[in-house]
C-alpha cells in the first residue's frame, strides 16, 4: 500500500482541530485498522490535576477512576490524580472502561483477576494488589462481560 500524505494548514480551524481525509480505490481491513487507530489516540491520554498543574497522562497507565465527594480522582501504580471530568464522560473514553459502581470505573487492562464469592460478591483485584467492589446492580452486566470475553 502506498500511502501519500498532505499536510494543509486552515486558520479557519480550532487550535486543537484536526481534520483527516482518507481517500482510497476500495475499502479494506487495512485502512479501517488505520481509522479506528486515529480515533484511538485522542482517547488515550486523559487530562487530570497533579498539585495545581494540569497534566495529560496515558489512560492505559490508569487502574481506576473513583468518586471522592465531590471530585473524581484515578489511581495508577504509582500515584493518585485528581480527574478532569464526570466519571460519565470518561466511561465512553475507551472500550477498556468498564463502570462497576456508580463511584467507580476499572481499566480491564489493569485488572488481575476477578474474585467471584460464594454470594455472588465480585471483588476486582488489581496488579498493585488493590482492590475495588462491584456493586450489586452492575454484577449482572459485569458478568454479561466476562461471558463476552471469554468466547
Amino acid at each position: 500500500m502506498n500511502i501519500h500524505i498532505n499536510k494543509l494548514l486552515n486558520k479557519r480551524l480550532k487550535k486543537d482541530e484536526l481534520n483527516i481525509n482518507i481517500e482510497t480505490a476500495e475499502n479494506n481491513t487495512e485502512i479501517e485498522k488505520i481509522i479506528e487507530y486515529i480515533k484511538e489516540y485522542d482517547n488515550k491520554k486523559i487530562v487530570v490535576y497533579d498539585g495545581y498543574n494540569m497534566i495529560q497522562i496515558d489512560a492505559n497507565d490508569i487502574m481506576y477512576f473513583y468518586s471522592d465527594g465531590n471530585y473524581n480522582f484515578c489511581k495508577t501504580k504509582d500515584k493518585e490524580y485528581r480527574v478532569k471530568g464526570k466519571l460519565y464522560e470518561i466511561d465512553k473514553k475507551s472500550s477498556d472502561f468498564l463502570r462497576i459502581s456508580k463511584g467507580c470505573i476499572i481499566n480491564i487492562k489493569q485488572v488481575k483477576s476477578f474474585d467471584i464469592g460464594e454470594n455472588r460478591n465480585i471483588i476486582v483485584k488489581f496488579y498493585d494488589n488493590s482492590e475495588q467492589y462491584v456493586s450489586r446492580r452492575k454484577i449482572k452486566e459485569v458478568m454479561n462481560y466476562l461471558d463476552e470475553r471469554m468466547m
